[in-house]
């Protein structure tokens, strides 16, 4: 923010005066001031002050030149992954969007959050095409887009989109795990059945279920950190993982996860049948 004329001119005549040599040259002591010392009308004053007046049209330019900036980078579509997902979340099912001329982009005459109904996305660069994945909410957990309002958001994305982008729109179900694991348990907490003793919970499965809800949509499922997750568990002594499947629900089928990641096709996860693939052992 542009300074002051009096500001600028202040902080001028203050080193002015601090000047030791300055001081020598006119007779002054360190108690002197510039106003008690030099008239309203004396040539140093009136210097001073078309010295700060100029500074101070300079600065106001500078201040200027950095709002045209910043107007023009907001106006501006620069089509990143960051964009893209904005414009993702920003969709309302039922709106028409209206061209603005200033800033030649389509946008909605009016932000309406409840007809928002894009809950989560994530924006993959492909390199010859940019995937979309995005998903509804029921009760805090990602569900597929109906068809019907799936069609109308490819559309949307088709219109806001960078002409010559290649879009791939996806909306599903989440992808579910099935793990198998060994769990070495402290008999005092829980019984062999993984049950807490004190409150009748399953806090293992309740764990598991906690970290994958957690993953970040459109993030990878990690086996170490689920590991993690479930040794943090009270009561839980050692955990050993056996075998962790995926199916996305299309292809049909379960594929065994041959490494320490998987990126769901989805963008979230869900696991299935915990009652029957966790073991409970006492630890010796």
């Amino acid at each position: 923010m542009a300074r002051s004329v009096a500001e600028i001119k202040k902080t001028m005549t203050d080193a002015f005066m601090a000047d030791e040599t300055i001081r020598e040259k006119y007779g002054l002591s360190e108690r002197d001031t510039f106003g008690g010392s030099f008239s309203s009308v004396s040539l140093e004053n009136i210097l001073f002050f078309i010295l700060a007046a100029c500074y101070h049209v300079l600065e106001m330019i500078f201040d200027q030149h950095k709002i045209d900036i910043e107007n023009k980078i907001a106006t501006a579509v620069v089509a990143s992954v960051p964009w893209y997902y904005k414009m993702a979340l920003a969709f309302q099912y039922g709106d028409g969007l209206v061209f603005n001329e200033t800033t030649q982009k389509y946008e909605y005459a009016k932000m309406d959050e409840s007809k928002q109904v894009v809950k989560y996305a994530a924006v993959r660069d492909k390199g010859t095409s940019v995937q979309i994945l995005v998903s509804g909410d029921k009760n805090g957990t990602p569900v597929a887009l109906s068809n019907d309002v799936l069609t109308v958001f490819k559309q949307y994305m088709n219109r806001v989109k960078v002409a010559g982008v290649i879009l791939n729109v996806i909306s599903k179900d989440s992808d579910r795990l099935s793990i198998s694991a060994t769990v070495a348990i402290d008999p005092l907490v829980l019984n062999e059945s993984g049950m807490r003793l004190s409150d009748g919970s399953r806090p293992v499965e309740d764990a598991i279920k906690g970290h994958l809800k957690n993953i970040t949509y459109g993030g990878t499922f990690n086996k170490t950190k689920l590991v993690d997750t479930i040794q943090s568990v009270e009561g839980v002594i050692d955990v050993e993982l056996h075998e962790v499947c995926y199916t996305d629900g299309v292809n049909g089928g379960w594929t065994a996860l041959s490494g320490n990641n998987y990126i769901g096709s989805s963008g979230s996860y869900v696991v299935y049948g915990l009652e029957n693939s966790l073991s409970y052992v006492v630890q010796d």
